[in-house]
């Protein structure tokens, strides 16, 4: 795959720029799609593509664990670094985004599989993580490296609906 340009992203990782980190991955995502943006003074993102949602919600799952573990809720900065490869062969795209942090590291082996039956209300984010994205990588630092992939599939191409005639009837073959 070729890689394309990186995008860089430096903050404070707490709690109140999450939404500022989430909201660049979003808008990633929609470049990873190859869509356009319809409205520049939009706030809102769209998380309708499965893409997007999966993306999204792993990179905040992380995100959160950094804030709450890695720097128990103190002052801390991450460093984002996003890339999109591009398969010309087979239209697909991946989507890497590197995490950057300096908080305290941890064995991502010593993390225990949720039991999913009990619905636990915390100890989720790692698992959400690996089970929405192809591949979830860490690193212990300093710095901490998170690396999260996921693949974007090229869209199926559909044969064109037979169009009907004047008399709406689809044409004679």
């Amino acid at each position: 795959m070729a890689p394309g340009p990186m995008i860089r992203f430096s903050s404070p990782c707490t709690l109140s720029h999450r939404a500022l980190a989430v909201r660049l991955i979003a808008e990633a995502c929609r470049l990873a799609r190859g869509e356009e943006t319809r409205d520049e003074t939009s706030l809102a993102f769209d998380l309708r593509d499965p893409f997007d949602a999966e993306f999204v919600s792993a990179f905040a799952e992380i995100y959160n664990n950094i804030v709450l573990h890695a720097y128990e809720r103190r002052s801390g900065d991450i460093e984002l670094a996003i890339t999109l490869a591009h398969e010309p062969v087979t239209g697909q795209v991946a989507m890497t985004v590197e995490i950057r942090d300096s908080g305290a590291a941890f064995d991502p082996s010593t993390v225990p599989e949720p039991d999913l039956d009990s619905l636990p209300e915390g100890g989720m984010g790692l698992h959400i993580a690996r089970a929405m994205l192809d591949e979830v990588e860490y690193e212990p630092g300093p710095p901490n490296l998170w690396r999260l992939t996921k693949r974007r599939r090229a869209p199926e191409s559909r044969p064109a609906p037979a169009r009907a005639s004047a008399s709406g009837r689809p044409p004679a073959e």
